[in-house]
C-alpha cells in the first residue's frame, strides 16, 4: 500500500528579518530526520516540496542525510497560508518589527502571547470577515487538490515524502478526520518541527495512519515554532 509522509519543515527563523530561512537548529532537526528515515522502508521515494525556502532547506538537509539525490518536484499547492497577510489585517502594528519587539518585551510569556494573537487572526480569516489574498476555503482546496493528485499517481509499494508546513498538514488531518475548522488551530499548535504524519493510500483514498511522529527528536531539538 502506498504511503505518503507529510513532513513539517524544521524550525524557521522566528523574529529574524527572513522568517522563511531555517535556523541553525532547524537544519540540525532536518538532518536528524533524514538519519531517522533511513530506518524506514522508503525504497526510491517520490519527493515533493512546497515552494517556500523552509520547505526546500528541510528537504535538502534530510535528503542529504538519507543519501538520496537532493532533487524534488516543487508543488506550491503544499505552501503554507500567508501568515503575514493575516496578521496585517488583524493586527497592523505587528508589521512594525520595532513595535512588535517592544510589545513582546512587555509580555510575561511573549511566545504564548503572540500565539494567542496569531490564533485570533486565524479565526478571523476562517470566518471570512475581511479581504485576503487567499481565502480559507481556497487554501483548503489547493492543499487537498495537491494531496489527492499525488495520491492518485502512486502505485503499490510507492512512497512519497512531502516537505510542507503545519497549516497544510493540519488541513489534511482535519479533512480525513471530518473535523470542524477549529481543528486547523488545534493541530497546527501542536505539530512539531520535522514531525512526520503518515497517510496510507488505497486506490486514491487516503487514511491517516500516524500523526505528528517525532521520536527522532529529544531535548532542545524538540520545537513547535
Amino acid at each position: 500500500m502506498p504511503v505518503v509522509y507529510l513532513i513539517r519543515h524544521g524550525q524557521a527563523s522566528f523574529g529574524a528579518e527572513n522568517y522563511d530561512a531555517l535556523s541553525d537548529l532547524g537544519w540540525e532537526q532536518s538532518r536528524v530526520l533524514g538519519r531517522h528515515l533511513r530506518e524506514q522502508s522508503l525504497g526510491a521515494p517520490r519527493v515533493l516540496c512546497g515552494a517556500m525556502q523552509r520547505h526546500r532547506e528541510t528537504a535538502e538537509a534530510a535528503l542529504e542525510a538519507l543519501a538520496l539525490p537532493r532533487e524534488w518536484h516543487t508543488d506550491p499547492g503544499f505552501n503554507e497560508y500567508d501568515h503575514q497577510s493575516l496578521m496585517r489585517v488583524h493586527w497592523p502594528e505587528s508589521q512594525d518589527r520595532a513595535a512588535l519587539a517592544r510589545w513582546m518585551g512587555e509580555q510575561a510569556q511573549p511566545r504564548r502571547a503572540f500565539q494567542a494573537r496569531f490564533e485570533e487572526a486565524l479565526r478571523r480569516w476562517q470566518r471570512g470577515e475581511d479581504d485576503y489574498p487567499e481565502t480559507w476555503a481556497a487554501f483548503r482546496e489547493r492543499v487537498l487538490a495537491s494531496l489527492y493528485s499525488l495520491a492518485n499517481g502512486l502505485e503499490k509499494g510507492d512512497s512519497a515524502l512531502v516537505f510542507t508546513s503545519g497549516g497544510a498538514i493540519s488541513v489534511a488531518i482535519q479533512h480525513l478526520l471530518g473535523l470542524d475548522d477549529e481543528a486547523l488551530i488545534t493541530f497546527n499548535r501542536g505539530l512539531i518541527n520535522t514531525s512526520v504524519t503518515r497517510l496510507l493510500v488505497n486506490t486514491g483514498r487516503l487514511r491517516l495512519a500516524t500523526l505528528n511522529e517525532h521520536l527522532h527528536l529529544s531535548g532542545d531539538l524538540l520545537t513547535y515554532r
